[in-house]
């Protein structure tokens, strides 16, 4: 009796320890498909970042200020272990769609390319006529690099049309700034008292530029900043 109920133990053990066995295996398994899912995700963002060109990544961490308020796209792309492409590229997520079109109508009564065409246009007008304060340039440049962008994302324009006439924003950038973290600083200067600014509102933007000058995989740390002259491609 006793010899049989040691048999049985046994045979318990043994087959707990191969039942252990196997979902060991069947977990490394699972692990190894989810690594396997999150390169291949990876991967993507990778080549949609290696395929953006130059003028366009400018053109975007320009206006970072107001992406990465609205997206946290820094510590998004941290959290999901992937490049913070959105802040490099134009183009927004499918789930972002719908709130760009609306903020970009609340904020600038944007509706569609022609608009956000005739804003940025408008900027370019009055920093040719030379009358803005470094501050109020810096403010105003920001906003219609995020309009520019915004018009992309949205859907309104084609990231190659949006740059006939938005990348001229670039070397207005060089002309007035001499570093990413200079253009940062105007800028929160002059949102103390641009249209629309808010004490909430620049306390979420003085965070969000505070992360895009230190965090290592912000662009203002991965680009330089744009030399003076003709406009890159």
């Amino acid at each position: 009796m006793f010899k049989f109920l040691r048999e049985m133990a046994q045979a318990i053990k043994e087959g707990a320890a191969e039942g252990s066995e196997e979902a060991d295996r069947e977990i490394a398994i699972d692990k190894e498909a989810t690594a396997a899912e999150q390169r291949q995700r990876v991967a993507v963002f990778e080549r949609r970042l290696a395929a953006t060109p130059t003028a366009e990544r400018l053109l975007t961490a320009i206006a970072a200020p107001y992406r990465e308020v609205f997206m946290s796209e820094l510590g998004t792309a941290r959290d999901e272990e992937r490049p913070p492409v959105y802040l490099f590229c134009a183009g927004l997520p499918d789930k972002e769609v719908d709130s760009w079109k609306a903020l970009l109508n609340r904020d600038f009564d944007i509706e569609d390319g022609d608009d956000a065409a005739a804003f940025v246009n408008a900027f370019m007008d009055t920093i040719g006529e030379g009358e803005a304060t470094r501050p109020e340039a810096a403010v105003w440049l920001v906003r219609a690099a995020h309009v520019a962008t915004g018009a992309v994302g949205a859907g309104h324009v084609e990231p190659g049309r949006v740059m006939d006439w938005a990348a001229a924003l670039i070397p207005i950038a060089a002309d007035h700034f001499t570093s990413w973290s200079d253009m940062g600083a105007a800028f929160l200067e002059g949102e103390k008292s641009a249209p629309g600014s808010n004490m909430l509102g620049r306390t979420f933007l003085a965070r969000a530029v505070k992360r895009l000058n230190e965090d290592a995989r912000s662009p203002w740390v991965k680009l330089d900043w744009p030399a003076t002259g003709a406009v890159p491609r």
